[in-house]
C-alpha cells in the first residue's frame, strides 16, 4: 500500500474521512499525529469537543474536532465538514 502523504488537511479531508471511516476517535489521532504534527487546543466554549490543530509537515495548519467519521474543521468564523458520499 502506498503511503498517504497528508499535506493539507483542509483540502484533503474527504479523502481522510474515508480511509479513516469505522475506526475509533483515539484511531483517527494516532493517525493523523503520524503524519504531522498534532496539538490539543482549549475552546473557550461550553461543552466543546476534544479539539486539535493539525501542523504538516509543509507547515500547513488546520483546527478541527471529530464528529462520528466526519472531520468537522474550523476556519475563520465557521465550522463545515465535507461530505462523502460512501459515508452515508
Amino acid at each position: 500500500m502506498t503511503e498517504f502523504r497528508l499535506v493539507d488537511l483542509n483540502s484533503q479531508a474527504s479523502a481522510v474521512q474515508a480511509m479513516l471511516k469505522g475506526r475509533t476517535t483515539e484511531e483517527k489521532l494516532a493517525w493523523i499525529a503520524e503524519r504531522g504534527e498534532l496539538v490539543r487546543i482549549s475552546i473557550s466554549v461550553a461543552n466543546a469537543p476534544p479539539t486539535y490543530q493539525f501542523i504538516s509537515t509543509v507547515g500547513l495548519m488546520c483546527a478541527f474536532f471529530i464528529c462520528g467519521d466526519e472531520f468537522v474543521l474550523i476556519g475563520d468564523h465557521t465550522t463545515y465538514t465535507v461530505k462523502n458520499n460512501d459515508l452515508a
